[in-house]
């Protein structure tokens, strides 16, 4: 008797936990119970992704932690925006509106967008169990806040004409739309990041670093100018052929320039879709802190039949010095070396009228390209 008593009361113990430990699930964790409440979510979705999380550094959802401003929000695939609640949780896909203030989108513990002031963006329409996420601002000012340990390809923010990807840390970004397309200055604070864009990439941007980019509607024209820091941009410099030296064949093989955006520094890239064929024509330029240029190269993409380019040689990058201050410096002049002044100047204007050998520069803005510099027609 006390055998049969006794395991009517397991079965009825484990029966009542059967219904016990999802009400616990649910009393315990507030947001479930907030973001079930969205208007235009199911519930179950919610209870599901709450009930097995998998993305580890963020919400199932978007959160608006809280607000000084007004807030508006729209839902995926909505037609109006209707004011946003603070402290409710909101479907990935919606788009926002903030007037005013400082409003904070909370994606996760440690992962919170600062908008600050009259801005718009939305959110990627993620899965709810998606391990990463994505903000396509429209305009405003935006500050992002991640942990520095996040790892890479987790968060980015995919403005109109390129993406600052691998976020890690705090960074700032300024969109202002123009009549003819927009600017954005992306400065980091802490941690780092990376950029891509068509025809340019950086790697990292650092502590301190920041940089203006502007880009025209059609993206025919791109700007980028260095306003702190010193970091390499990489540049697409179209292609070019090679015979393989074992099977003979000839294969394309990509080639780049890095380029030292340092402050003052820019680059300019202009493109075309050419009439016939329909391929884009680029032509790229770069310029030093005092404003001259140091490569221009303009290619077509995907032939390496129209490829060329050359790195500038100033005048005065070339040394002028005479034997009598090669002495003075301790140093023999070489057989058959001018000595005469006017004669090396001579020489030099000679090498400096384009005609694409390279040469060495410790001016800022110092571009690192193919061993044989620009030199080289396609």
């Amino acid at each position: 008797m006390n055998r049969v008593l006794t395991g009517f009361c397991v079965c009825a113990t484990a029966f009542g936990a059967a219904f016990v430990l999802p009400a616990q699930e649910e009393s315990a964790d507030g947001e479930v119970k907030t973001e079930a409440a969205v208007e235009g979510l199911d519930p179950a979705l919610v209870k599901a992704a709450a009930a097995k999380p998998t993305a580890k550094h963020f919400h199932a959802l978007v959160r608006l932690a809280l607000t000084s401003g007004e807030v508006l929000v729209k839902f995926p695939r909505g037609k109006d925006f209707t004011p946003a609640v603070e402290g409710k949780f909101y479907p990935n896909g919606s788009s926002f509106r903030t007037v005013g203030g400082v409003s904070e989108f909370e994606f996760g513990k440690e992962a919170v967008l600062k908008v600050t002031g009259d801005a718009e963006f939305s959110t990627r329409e993620d899965d709810l169990a998606a391990a990463s996420r994505a903000v396509m601002p429209v305009r405003g000012s935006f500050t992002v806040s991640l942990p520095r340990t996040l790892p890479t390809g987790l968060f980015s923010m995919a403005f109109p004409n390129f993406t600052a990807k691998d976020l890690a840390g705090e960074s700032r970004y300024e969109l202002t739309p123009s009549g003819d397309g927009d600017e954005v200055v992306v400065h980091v604070i802490t941690g780092m990041l990376a950029l891509e864009g068509p025809h340019y990439k950086v790697e990292r941007m650092s502590a301190a670093d920041r940089m203006r980019i502007r880009t025209t509607g059609d993206a025919l024209f791109t700007s980028l100018r260095g306003e702190a820091g010193d970091y390499k941009v990489s540049l697409d410099q179209g292609c070019t052929t090679y015979k393989d030296p074992i099977t003979g064949e000839v294969k394309k093989q990509d080639r780049r320039l890095d380029f030292s955006l340092t402050p003052q520094c820019a680059i300019k890239i202009f493109r075309k879709r050419a009439q016939v064929g329909g391929r884009m024509a680029v032509s790229i330029m770069t310029f030093d802190s005092a404003g001259e240029m140091r490569n221009r190269f303009t290619f077509a993409e995907g032939t390496a039949s129209v490829n060329f380019g050359e790195e500038v040689v100033r005048i005065q990058d070339i040394s002028f010095k005479t034997k009598a201050d090669q002495k003075a410096d301790g140093k023999k002049p070489a057989d058959g070396e001018k000595s005469e002044e006017g004669e090396s100047a001579d020489g030099a204007a000679s090498g400096g009228s384009g005609s694409g050998e390279s040469s060495s520069s410790e001016s800022g803005g110092e571009a690192s390209s193919n061993s044989n510099g620009f030199g080289d027609s396609f």
